[in-house]
């Protein structure tokens, strides 16, 4: 792994982002018998970085944001990014990525370390991904071109606190109580039945407990772990999950609580937007499925594993979940609901159709970004924390961006760019 501090510019270099799902042509605005915050104009930047571009090779243009992440107390906020590369020469039998992870000072912009997950003479990134602990230390996994996966831990100056050899194809998930969650696979085997192990590290990069399983995790999250234990089916020369899974939910010590069979005419691959799957804070479990003879159902699963409800829902109705509810968007609607029912609801109109996608926010609020206004919602009541506007000078938020205590950071081009908007406590 090479670790370089320079940060040199390339030119006619254009940044793809990597576009939230779910994403509906809406049209909306804010309900008039909702107490309303201040609408405020989003302001100029505060800094916007220097380019985070790479040129240690040959990439092409398009990059991929993997995230943004902010770490208040450490006054920084990460950046981790994949430039794709394209085949050119025999010595690289695969495009591959070139893939780093980039500290900025929060107040200023500057960088402040950057690790490159690539040696000039090494093998090659394929694959990546990571997640971030609050207090700043981040968990990013690596596959290279050798067949080689290793999960490395930096702290918020940049060195690794430890480095893990994988030996199979992993997903790592950070879990409520701080603890690393890998989960492994070899793969499908001949009769289509998967085994994984699920392997818990503490944030010293020491093993806690270990368990395979039958089946393949699906989510992990707060402090829970969701599994399809269904074998899965031929198609042609693919193998593809049930379409109505067996699922098995585990807690947090790896024990099983339950386990639930989708009936023959349900399908759980396809519609709507947003999250098909999704964990509470109190460890709840919402599944979304399609019913052939009822439609889209949404079923909650409880605390203790087990199949409290399930509700019908629109096809193209959006669901996203912050904290102990969920929202759901459908058409000009936004309804908020806990395990226990609704809570409330909102209306959204506007003479404009606008692109729109709901969000939950890195400090757990609701996010609506709209053509011209974009909102930051209270999660357990959906009234405004934030409403701001955009301009010709500051244009819309309509790429990869973070929010975090009133600081929106966002890409634009090849930087990043820090907002701050007036404080909500003041308000």
């Amino acid at each position: 792994m090479h670790t370089t501090y320079t940060n040199r510019k390339r030119k006619s270099t254009t940044w793809a982002v990597l576009l939230l799902s779910g994403m509906l042509l809406l049209n909306m605005n804010t309900n008039t018998g909702y107490a309303a915050a201040s609408t405020e104009s989003l302001p100029k930047p505060a800094w916007t970085s220097s380019s985070l571009m790479l040129n240690e090779a040959n990439t092409e243009k398009d990059v991929m944001i993997k995230n943004i992440y902010d770490v208040p107390s450490k006054n920084l906020v990460y950046v981790h990014a994949s430039q794709p590369v394209t085949k050119t020469s025999s010595k690289t039998t695969l495009d591959w990525q070139l893939d780093s992870l980039q500290a900025l000072d929060a107040k200023t912009g500057q960088l402040k370390w950057r690790t490159i997950f690539h040696e000039k003479s090494g093998p090659y990134t394929t694959y990546s991904n990571s997640v971030y602990a609050s207090n700043g230390t981040a968990y990013v996994y690596m596959e290279y071109s050798d067949k080689s996966k290793k999960l490395y831990s930096f702290n918020t100056s940049g060195k690794t606190n430890w480095v893990k050899t994988v030996n199979s194809s992993a997903n790592i998930s950070l879990m409520d109580n701080g603890n690393l969650l890998v989960a492994t696979s070899q793969g499908v085997q001949a009769n289509g039945s998967v085994r994984s192990t699920l392997s818990l590290y503490d944030q010293k990069g020491k093993l806690l407990t270990e368990k395979t399983i039958a089946g393949t995790v699906l989510k992990a999250a707060q402090s829970r772990i969701v599994v399809d234990a269904s074998k899965q089916v031929k198609s042609g020369n693919f193998w593809q999950p049930a379409a109505n899974p067996k699922i098995e939910i585990y807690d947090i010590s790896l024990n099983r609580l339950s386990f639930y069979q989708f009936p023959a005419d349900a399908n759980t691959q396809g519609d709507g937007g947003g999250e098909a799957l999704a964990i509470l804070d109190d460890g709840s479990v919402l599944m979304r499925a399609n019913f052939e003879t009822t439609g889209n159902r949404l079923m909650g699963f409880g605390s203790d594993g087990k199949l409290a409800w399930g509700r019908a829902i629109a096809g193209d109705a959006y669901i996203q979940t912050a904290g102990n509810g969920y929202a759901v968007l459908t058409g000009s609607k936004l309804e908020l609901y806990t395990m226990k029912g609704k809570v409330t609801e909102r209306m959204f109109k506007d003479a404009q159709p606008v692109l729109m996608h709901v969000d939950r926010t890195q400090d757990g609020q609701y996010q609506l970004d709209f053509a011209k206004t974009g909102y930051i919602l209270d999660p357990q009541t959906l009234e405004d924390v934030h409403v701001y506007t955009v301009s010709v000078a500051v244009p819309s938020l309509e790429r990869i961006s973070t929010y975090m205590n009133d600081v929106i950071y966002s890409m634009k081009g090849e930087a990043l760019s820090k907002y701050a908007l007036k404080s909500s406590s003041a308000k």
